[in-house]
């Protein structure tokens, strides 16, 4: 019962935070009005159900526009929210804000297949990152706004768009996730952030646990204590999209969870890392019962997530240099948005594979995040989705 008043109110503590740290933003196009919006060109259609915008691709580019008057001038970031009903079929979205009528000064942004998901997207978009073409420019009015979309050649696929916001923001975070638990996520990654009273999260695989390069029983307990995540890896690691029976998926995953939750690991047990990041709508059915999911799609993630199913993360590849992944750090201060780092084994030496990561260089990651701790906030998996009220 104690630990139930003392989640609960810890639950409140982090939704008031979130709420003190909440900007509003505004609205810079609704996407509802369909006496605005045409189809400029393509293969497909430009319609209008349930009041939102719709473009439809098929196979070839569709694009619809619209006559405005906006000006970003000042702007940070733009919020754009749509729903993709066949995400593997889509190719490309792609938005322009165009100071002239004919296209020759105007600014785009891209979105392509590997940053899309299936059912809801968010994406902040850095207006920094707009691409310039011809004399575009923020200071200047908007008079003309396109968005584009492309799906393969022979598939069909439609979005549909919620309102685009500009500077919306909060508080961003940070996530230092491990999957697998390999020793060393012990000996350096939980060592070298309790100097900073940094917590991260590991993904634990219960088969593993007390196995030669993993980590033991005892250490588990002693990273729970000091306020770790540890989250559902699966018992068994297996690639839960290739399983023939959707049993088994569930099986794969309800003794993962009922594994720690036995040991006194219930915190994040409803928490699952993906193995392999793979999934089908067998998992998503078998998640909606839990409390949320991660993939291996590379992306800042937008405060609440749009599908709990579906979070994403920030890969710490072997080859990239610590300012690459300060980098993403710095775009989810700015973004308030979340930065959900990936990690494996933490190497001295030189890393070979995307299961390893050199250990200096982790630390320098470390580092700067502890830097950066007056503008994003470095958090558990369960305290983050606590602060979304999920």
């Amino acid at each position: 019962m104690s630990w139930s008043i003392s989640r609960n109110r810890k639950n409140i503590e982090s939704l008031a935070k979130l709420q003190r740290s909440f900007k509003k933003g505004q609205i810079v196009e609704p996407c509802s009005d369909s006496s605005a919006w045409y189809k400029a060109y393509g293969t497909g259609t430009v319609t209008f159900p349930d009041g939102k915008l719709r473009i439809l691709s098929a196979g070839t580019d569709v694009a619809a526009r619209r006559g405005c008057l906006f000006n970003l001038s000042g702007a940070k970031t733009l919020k754009i929210r749509f729903y993709l009903d066949n995400h593997t079929d889509m190719y490309d979205i792609q938005f322009y804000f165009s100071n002239d009528t004919t296209y020759t000064d105007y600014l785009t942004y891209s979105i392509r297949f590997w940053r899309l998901s299936a059912g809801w997207n968010e994406h902040i978009i850095d207006v920094n990152k707009l691409v310039v073409r011809g004399a575009g420019s923020l200071t200047r009015e908007i008079v003309s706004m396109q968005i584009r979309v492309l799906a393969y050649e022979g598939k069909t696929s439609s979005v549909t768009f919620d309102p685009i916001v500009r500077d919306e923001s909060q508080q961003g975070r940070v996530i230092f996730m491990f999957d697998d638990g390999w020793d060393s996520q012990y000996t350096e990654a939980f060592k070298y952030m309790s100097k900073y009273s940094m917590p991260g999260v590991i993904a634990v695989i219960p088969t593993r646990v007390g196995t030669p390069q993993y980590v033991t029983m005892a250490q588990l307990k002693e990273i729970y204590s000091y306020g770790w995540d540890l989250a559902n890896h699966t018992q068994n690691h297996l690639d839960l999209a290739t399983l023939g029976d959707a049993m088994i998926i569930e099986q794969e995953i309800s003794l993962g969870e009922a594994w720690l939750n036995a040991n006194g690991f219930s915190r994040a047990s409803n928490i699952v890392a993906y193995p392999f990041g793979s999934y089908d709508n067998r998992v998503l059915l078998a998640m909606q019962s839990r409390r949320a999911g991660r993939i291996v799609m590379d992306d800042t993630v937008t405060q609440p997530p749009p599908d709990k199913r579906l979070i994403k993360i920030q890969r710490a590849d072997y080859t990239a240099a610590p300012d690459k992944l300060n980098g993403f750090i710095d775009e989810a201060a700015n973004l308030g948005g979340v930065c959900l780092f990936l990690f494996h084994k933490i190497v001295s030496g030189t890393a070979v594979d995307n299961l390893e990561y050199n250990v200096d260089f982790f630390k320098q990651v470390v580092d700067y995040a502890y830097s950066r701790r007056a503008d994003i906030d470095t958090v558990t998996f369960s305290e983050w989705l606590d602060s979304c009220g999920m």
